[in-house]
């Protein structure tokens, strides 16, 4: 039995750890348990986020993040270590939402090691202290005309830009499959987590028509339209997958791959999501950072354009409410109308605005 914060004991099992004497004999804590009381979307990121501060901050690549290493963490971390290491992700363009998951992801790794009476109480309450970096990301092309906002999508001519930097990639299976990430998401608006549990069990043909389902926020599904393009673009990293078979691969869609090409059979996270985009995006030599969410934005722009309705763009980004989606379209409508005019008189010229 422990003492809980609010003065109540409560069973060890309870916290999701493994008996002290095997979880001290081993030195590894079982966060996967710590975490079966959330949501499962939650237990995804809070693992994926710890993860990313063992390898970060620490310097070690956790093979199963749901069985973590005490000590390492115990004798390395601190709030300025912490807000560091949360400034560095802000300073490449990470989102404040973004950052407040990463810093409750650790603190409450810090709660359970306390709990668990497996660390001083002054370690949760110091770490607690850590507050989040002001992100101060900015855009070339589509900004919003807020200026407290960081909100940016892209032309289709950035897009192609993009997509043609992963596709020089030295090692051509991460190449084909960072392409088939960047057309997932950039012409079906998905979230860097929904893209991250997708599995190629999810993609069917219906009609004629492929369509792929998608888990969201709070556990909803909906069923997304798959262009055409965009079935093409996967083709090549599934038959990395299948080589021989004519039939598509079970498993996650997304998958790790090593620097010596081999592919694991675990999906990669949402964290590793944001990492290969934002690399890609600095080897365009744009300038500006670029966010997962700013391909998501980058959809619904271009579907904007293209004269999608708000209840369809609604459908595909899987907004619960149309409001959100207004609300989401308003600082694109700010730009996307100039740009109208701006076609209508190159277009009805007589050569003189052919530039």
């Amino acid at each position: 039995m422990v003492a809980h914060e609010d003065n109540m004991l409560i069973p060890m099992g309870e916290l999701g750890v493994v008996p002290l004497d095997a979880s001290l004999a081993a030195g590894f804590f079982d966060l996967g348990r710590a975490l079966a009381g959330k949501s499962p979307e939650t237990q995804r990121k809070y693992l994926d986020w710890t993860g990313t501060f063992y390898r970060d901050v620490l310097g070690l690549e956790l093979d199963n993040v749901a069985w973590v290493p005490i000590y390492p963490f115990m004798e390395t971390v601190t709030p300025a270590a912490v807000e560091a290491w949360l400034g560095g992700y802000a300073a490449a363009g990470h989102s404040k939402s973004g950052m407040g998951q990463a810093r409750a992801a650790i603190v409450f790794f810090a709660r359970m090691l306390v709990l668990s009476k497996l660390a001083p109480s002054s370690l949760w309450h110091d770490l607690r202290l850590v507050t989040l970096p002001d992100n101060a990301a900015t855009a070339a092309y589509g900004e919003s005309a807020s200026a407290r906002s960081s909100a940016r999508w892209l032309s289709p001519a950035e897009v192609r830009t993009l997509i043609e930097t992963a596709q020089r990639q030295e090692n051509p299976v991460r190449a084909n499959r960072d392409v088939a990430l960047l057309w997932l998401m950039v012409t079906l608006g998905l979230r860097r987590e929904e893209a991250a549990g997708l599995r190629w069990e999810y993609l069917t043909k219906r009609g004629g028509n492929w369509v792929l389902r998608v888990l969201g926020k709070r556990n909803k599904w909906r069923a997304v339209g798959v262009p055409l393009e965009t079935v093409q673009a996967l083709q090549p990293w599934a038959k990395y997958l299948v080589p021989t078979a004519s039939r598509l691969p079970d498993g996650f869609l997304l998958r790790r791959v090593w620097r010596n090409g081999l592919i694991s059979a675990e999906g990669i996270t949402g964290n590793a999501v944001w990492r290969v985009v934002n690399d890609l995006w600095q080897q365009t030599g744009i300038p500006g950072h670029l966010a997962p969410h700013d391909l998501r934005r980058t959809a619904a722009a271009i579907a904007l354009e293209a004269g999608a309705t708000d209840r369809e763009i609604q459908g595909m980004l899987g907004h619960s409410s149309i409001e959100t989606t207004h609300r989401y379209l308003a600082p694109m409508r700010e730009n996307t109308a100039t740009y109208r005019i701006a076609n209508l008189i190159k277009n009805q010229s007589d050569g003189f605005f052919d530039l």
